[in-house]
């Protein structure tokens, strides 16, 4: 996996950038999409970070997702999340999002720089890191939308519901909740409950999936945690959808 991966071709208004990473130690990659106005208006702007799946890069989803983003008057930003993917779960991932590439496009660009003006989203492994940077850091975070995220390695090494029928969840989702080791810290489901009033009170939380993905199981348990502790959110179904997220957008 490279650390900068420009695109042949970008949407209109979208630029290929990098910034230096002290705890990688190298540039990575960005694209970015300035609304039309952005030169002239000498305004600030709400700022989205969208993060992209296993394998993926920061240009992976520019395309897939340009009416979303050309539709809003928002800066949007494409990382690099998982710029050394042999060794990803070791790399300080978060922390490079968290405490180096929001500080350097609130820097370099005229963002409305405050919890309510930043929001967060991604398809497959970058909607569950979407989803578990926004639950943490809800001081950071207005709104969250995760695509079909990717939750099995935030719950436990030990959970196996990954491919299973839509009708299991409930099961899963049941013995799940008589085990500690699911409530751990650390583990998604702990740092909700940690934050839940936070939750409540600040972040929009949308979560799209497919009753035919295979992570479908790890959203529903989702789904069914958020809903034990009264915390508000659109959970979006799309029946005989599998893991494609041109398909739920």
């Amino acid at each position: 996996m490279n650390y900068i991966n420009r695109p042949t071709e970008s949407p209109e208004n979208v630029t290929h950038k990098t910034f230096y990473s002290e705890l990688f130690g190298h540039e990575i990659g960005y694209n970015i999409y300035l609304p039309p106005d952005y030169e002239k208006s000498g305004k600030k702007y709400p700022v989205a970070y969208h993060l992209h799946g296993w394998t993926g890069n920061e240009t992976s989803d520019i395309w897939t997702l340009e009416k979303v983003y050309s539709n809003k008057k928002s800066i949007t930003v494409f990382p690099n999340n998982s710029p050394v993917i042999e060794d990803f779960e070791n790399l300080p991932v978060e922390s490079m999002i968290i405490n180096e590439l929001i500080p350097h496009i609130d820097r370099e660009y005229r963002t409305n720089a405050t919890r309510e003006n930043r929001s967060v989203s991604g398809f497959s492994m970058g909607g569950g890191m979407a989803f578990y940077y926004a639950v943490k850091y809800p001081e950071l975070f207005g709104s969250v939308t995760a695509y079909a995220g990717t939750y099995h390695h935030y719950y436990h090494k030990d959970y196996h519901g990954v491919g299973e029928e839509p009708e299991k969840a409930a099961e899963l989702y049941e013995n799940m909740m008589r085990e500690e080791r699911y409530v751990e810290e650390n583990n998604v489901l702990y740092v909700i409950s940690q934050n839940a009033e936070k939750i409540r009170a600040k972040l929009h939380i949308k979560i799209h999936v497919g009753t035919a993905d295979v992570l479908f199981c790890d959203n529903e348990i989702l789904h069914l945690y958020l809903n034990s502790l009264n915390i508000p959110h659109e959970y979006i179904v799309f029946e005989e959808i599998g893991h494609e997220m041109v398909k739920i957008l």
